[in-house]
């Protein structure tokens, strides 16, 4: 299957490629150049989806290339997926209308101007970086990752790539199968645990999409092992909800500090105030000031 899906005027590719292609052992995902590789799994078989970016900051039509291996999807589904990779449901322009009359807001922004958040193609991706992810930096979280990926995922022959598991082949793991990939006994029961949650229906993660950020925030919490911070990623990034703060992320801490030139790191009480000058906008104000690490 072959498409092609327009995007808004001043789309910025590197975004997108950047956050798919930060791990660069990753078993699932590829960036090479402009041209974004994922496995998807559908029925039980993996299949191969190429996001060609080559064209996506064209002049006048800006536009990404899509194509999967095999009529397994409805094109409708196939442009959700790739959308939601390339962060499409972002809303710069309001973000950046909200905080242009900031004294600070040149610097919030920076250089990052049309900055969109990418989710990851699901969000039960998006649920297991969260979990998996939880305490430790993201060099080990990408390598437990691919772990689980190369212990439960479905392979895709022609490219060597590994489709992500779904829940069910989660949930139908032993603790050990994941303690033995360095996982602590906590994590791999957190992750299992959620994953057989979601695979009987019990957290129906499509359908908390539907509603208000709200109720799926308080379905995540009541779920062992998923507190505010990772219910709060998973909503950021896995629903993609426009308004949401991960208060208590030390990268976050550590952005508003020198937003601020404050000598410390903000408590949890003042991030959440300070982060409340960014609503209704307040995923975006957490990716740019993340992003922001990185201006030294």
């Amino acid at each position: 299957m072959n498409l092609t899906l327009n995007l808004p005027l001043g789309f910025r590719p590197e975004y997108a490629l950047a956050y798919h292609g930060r791990d660069r052992l990753s078993v699932s995902e590829r960036v090479e150049g402009r041209t974004l590789f994922k496995t998807v799994l559908v029925d039980g078989a993996a299949h191969l989806l190429e996001i060609d970016l080559i064209h996506s900051d064209a002049p006048g039509e800006p536009r990404a290339g899509i194509r999967l291996d095999g009529d397994v999807l409805p094109p409708e589904t196939l442009e959700r997926i790739v959308s939601r990779m390339l962060g499409l449901g972002s809303d710069p322009v309001g973000f950046e209308a909200l905080v242009a009359p900031r004294a600070d807001g040149a610097r919030i922004v920076g250089s990052r101007s049309g900055l969109r958040i990418p989710l990851t193609a699901d969000i039960w991706d998006a649920v297991c970086w969260a979990v998996i992810g939880q305490q430790i930096n993201l060099s080990f979280a990408a390598a437990l990752r691919r772990a689980m990926i190369e212990r439960a995922g479905v392979r895709h022959a022609e490219s060597g790539l590994l489709a992500h598991p779904d829940p069910g082949r989660v949930a139908a793991l032993e603790m050990e199968d994941l303690t033995a990939l360095r996982f602590s006994r906590s994590k791999a029961s957190y992750l299992i645990g959620v994953a057989k949650l979601i695979a009987e229906g019990a957290l129906p993660l499509d359908a908390l999409a539907q509603g208000s950020a709200a109720e799926a925030e308080a379905a995540l919490v009541a779920v062992r092992g998923i507190g505010t911070w990772t219910a709060r990623y998973i909503l950021l990034r896995g629903f993609g909800f426009p308004d949401m703060a991960p208060i208590g992320d030390s990268g976050l801490a550590t952005a508003l500090q020198r937003l601020h030139g404050l000598a410390e790191r903000p408590d949890i009480k003042a991030q959440e105030a300070s982060m409340q000058a960014f609503a209704p906008h307040r995923s975006l104000a957490t990716t740019h000031l993340w992003a922001s690490l990185a201006d030294g």
